[in-house]
């Protein structure tokens, strides 16, 4: 335990360590308040003037006149909803229109946008086309048999896109789980949990940073040989260095997304997070989460990347004699899953890699609400799934080979 504290000070101690950790805190905060500086609606006034409303007070505005559909999204509420949409534009034309009274819409479309946004308009697609329904062409007795139109719109989704037989019975059991009628709490930003992945994605490359030196530095100052002398060198020593970086990685990261969760939830409202994770997605993702347990498996995904890609990176700095190599490499893996992903799509390489939950459009949000399979014959299996099982077998195989790799390192 002494070398594991001398090993955690040591680190610790690093000025280039201090002002990293220190950006990952500021990024955390910094991240978490942006969707809500973006945050924006205007409205007009009982004096006829347009007021806009920024951040905080446009969320308090759209969920005082939102709130009223909060709770079970119920067929009764989409018909109401709907009927409401298609007598306002009959009347005064097309919303989009330049020409439609800006009262009318803050007072009859803005309250029910919530309820009829594109995954509901989705779940009555052209079977043939993938396009989303007009709402001003549905029926407001359609959503009579709304969530049965759902589980037929998944089927005809996968048929389109010719995911196979075996993917299809496996997504259509897996959103059998999925509780309906959905939940719906008006007030979160869909743009909130991108900014949730993207800070995952900046602290895995600030950690990768700060462990790229762990072994390699000490080879390249030459303090390796002399600690390899020592009573406890070698095994003993590499084991205390894995656990202290670990153990640094892992506070750092459950402080700082727990200070981003903390701060989103708070300014967009704790209570918004009981909503079903289809209402501000895909009606057909997979998941049978709420916003909040959706937030719960983003950070423990984020943190077994963050793991998985850290221990690929402490088995470079093991192996390679310098720290840019490890550097270059280790940033290279971080980016290829993006690079991958963005070529050709769902693949194996932007799903096994340390890293693969963590990014752009692969990042672990997007794919939970996707519906992307990877196949090994006759076998069809769910990329969230592959990501995060990938990431958990990566993580001890990667640490015992820097502990091998170091214990047979010769200068």
């Amino acid at each position: 335990m002494r070398i594991y504290w001398l090993e955690m000070r040591r680190v610790l101690k690093s000025h280039r360590t201090m002002i990293l950790l220190l950006i990952t805190l500021v990024m955390a905060a910094a991240m978490a308040w942006l969707p809500v500086m973006f945050e924006s609606i205007n409205y007009q006034d009982d004096n006829g003037k347009i007021v806009e409303l920024n951040g905080l007070k446009a969320i308090a505005y759209k969920k005082s006149i939102r709130s009223v559909h909060n709770g079970k999204v119920t067929p009764e509420k989409l018909k109401a909803a709907l009927k409401t949409y298609q007598n306002t534009v009959s009347q005064y034309g097309d919303v989009d229109s330049e020409n439609f009274p800006f009262d009318v819409y803050t007072e009859k479309i803005s309250p029910i946008s919530v309820l009829l946004g594109r995954g509901v308009r989705e779940a009555f697609a052209d079977p043939k086309t993938g396009m989303a329904a007009d709402l001003k062409d549905i029926s407001p007795d359609e959503f009579d048999r709304f969530y049965e139109q759902t589980v037929q719109h998944l089927k005809d989704y996968m048929q389109l896109e010719k995911k196979g037989s075996v993917a299809q019975e496996k997504a259509v059991k897996k959103y059998a789980e999925v509780k309906t009628p959905f939940q719906l709490y008006a007030g979160y930003s869909r743009d909130a949990f991108d900014y949730i992945e993207f800070f995952i994605f900046v602290c895995v490359i600030l950690c990768t940073a700060i462990a790229a030196p762990t072994f390699s530095s000490e080879y390249q100052t030459g303090s390796d040989s002399i600690l390899r002398c020592t009573k406890h060198g070698r095994f003993r020593l590499a084991i205390m260095k894995v656990a202290a970086a670990l153990t640094i990685f892992v506070v750092t990261f459950v402080v700082c997304i727990l200070l981003h969760l903390l701060i989103s939830d708070l300014a967009f409202g704790p209570e918004c997070l009981k909503t079903s994770m289809q209402m501000l997605f895909s009606t057909i993702s997979l998941p049978a989460l709420n916003l909040g347990q959706l937030q719960i498996v983003l950070a423990a995904g984020g943190l077994l990347s963050l793991l998985a890609t850290v221990s690929f990176t402490l088995f470079l700095s093991a192996k390679c004699k310098d720290s840019l190599t490890v550097i270059l490499i280790a940033f290279v893996s971080c980016l290829l899953p993006i690079f991958a992903y963005s070529a050709v799509g769902e693949n194996w390489i932007s799903s096994i890699l340390p890293s693969a939950g963590v990014g752009m459009r692969n990042n672990l949000l997007y794919q939970l609400y996707d519906l992307n399979y990877l196949h090994i014959g006759q076998i069809s299996l769910w990329v969230p799934d592959v990501i995060l099982v990938a990431a958990a077998v990566e993580i001890p195989i990667f640490l015992l080979l820097a502990v091998h790799a170091y214990c047979k390192h010769q200068a």
